[in-house]
């Protein structure tokens, strides 16, 4: 009688197969947007749309120090920005007329207004707020929030004047919506706490295999010097029913 005998398996192709195992249900379990309806976006689903996902990302800009400020009095008029060893900078992109984006604002409120406990009234005000904030369209022009965050009090102050001194004029030649072969100008600028919003107009063709970008200039704010930012987005990931969505 003959006997079966398993084959020993190689250890590196058990880790293949064990890291493949654990990629499957993380792929899986990413595209939550596409899988269920914002109402049902939990708070690290809706954070995560808002932080980094396909419509949006946060970017840091340091500047590590190897000193701090010199001097022992408390009267020193240098910068106490200094004090910290890292100063960051970060700014966090989200492309507000894209409608992933508008539903995770939507689902933010509901939960930080506490939704499910609401009575009936309340909750019918708030559908029909939200319905209104959602049922908005923007067929000819791309909206892009930028919100700035740093771990320094000082910056945080240079950086609210510095936007809030910007206007169309003086950014029409620093800040840009490159989309394939067009690079598409400012059209409106505002600015309101820690956000600063772009406009655009809407690209004319938008194929998924190419990419987006949002360019803008950093300004230097103390030792995190003027450099260029240009993000750019997979449209290929940005896709809703097979289009690209911005």
């Amino acid at each position: 009688m003959f006997s079966l005998k398993r084959a020993p398996c190689h250890p590196i192709l058990s880790i293949i197969l064990f890291l493949f195992c654990l990629s499957v249900p993380l792929a899986a379990a990413g595209d939550f947007w596409a899988k269920k309806p914002y109402q049902n976006w939990s708070a690290d689903e809706t954070r995560q749309m808002l932080e980094e996902s396909p419509w949006a990302t946060t970017l840091t800009l340091g500047s590590i120090q190897s000193a701090i400020t010199s001097g022992d009095s408390p009267k020193n008029g240098g910068y106490r920005g200094e004090m910290e060893t890292n100063p960051t900078i970060s700014y966090n992109l989200q492309f507000r007329s894209a409608q992933p984006i508008r539903e995770a604002v939507v689902r933010t409120s509901q939960l930080n207004a506490k939704y499910d406990k609401m009575g009936a009234e309340q909750e019918a005000a708030f559908d029909a707020s939200s319905a209104k904030f959602l049922a908005a369209t923007f067929p000819d022009r791309v909206v892009v929030a930028v919100t700035f965050h740093t771990n320094v009090q000082e910056y945080e102050s240079l950086l609210r004047a510095y936007w809030t001194r910007q206007d169309l004029g003086t950014l029409s030649m620093t800040v840009f919506l490159n989309a394939g072969k067009e690079r598409l100008s400012l059209v409106n600028y505002g600015f309101k706490d820690d956000t600063f919003q772009f406009t655009f107009p809407r690209p004319k063709q938008l194929n998924p295999n190419e990419k987006v970008g949002v360019e803008f200039v950093h300004p230097t704010i103390n030792v995190i010097r003027q450099q260029r930012v240009l993000q750019e987005f997979s449209l290929k990931k940005m896709l809703v029913n097979g289009e690209p969505v911005l």
